[in-house]
């Protein structure tokens, strides 16, 4: 089954484990799902982050930019919550709506620079700054505080 977020291709497919989602990004696994409830939580996760973002995007970012931004964080927190939900029985009632905390949440913000900086290497940080409502210099301390943590660790 296929269809479309804002003109993303989106294709569920069923197998033995549940459903796989495929995007041009990639594939996600998603067990126990319903092609019905995956596309809901899907568009109704979409139209929160969207709604949430277009409050901070300047225009200098593309409606087709946000869109692709917005459902790269979607289907990474839907995977963590359906993992979440059935693997683990504590989790069995957990729901699947993006929650307004995962808005600050570091992979968010890694997965809106991520994006930006491979599409624009060397002016990333003001897309990302006003998509995620700090400015550019606070989110470059925050790449290189974040970078410098890591490192110690290597």
């Amino acid at each position: 089954m296929t269809f479309y977020i804002e003109n993303i291709k989106i294709e569920l497919t069923e197998n033995k484990h549940g459903l796989q989602l495929t995007t041009a990004d990639g594939k996600l696994l998603l067990p126990g799902q319903t092609f019905a409830e995956t596309m809901d939580i899907i568009h109704r996760n979409f139209e929160i982050l969207k709604s949430q973002y277009l409050k901070t995007a300047s225009s200098t970012i593309e409606t087709v930019e946000l869109n692709e931004v917005c459902l790269k964080i979607v289907l990474f927190f839907f995977g963590i919550y359906n993992s979440w939900k059935y693997s683990n029985e504590k989790q069995k009632d957990l729901d699947l709506t993006f929650q307004p905390k995962d808005f600050n949440h570091p992979y968010t913000q890694d997965i809106v620079i991520q994006y930006f900086k491979n599409k624009y290497p060397n002016d990333y940080a003001g897309k990302c700054g006003s998509i995620l409502g700090i400015t550019a210099d606070k989110l470059l301390r925050d790449e290189y505080n974040r970078a410098s943590f890591y490192n110690d660790f290597r």
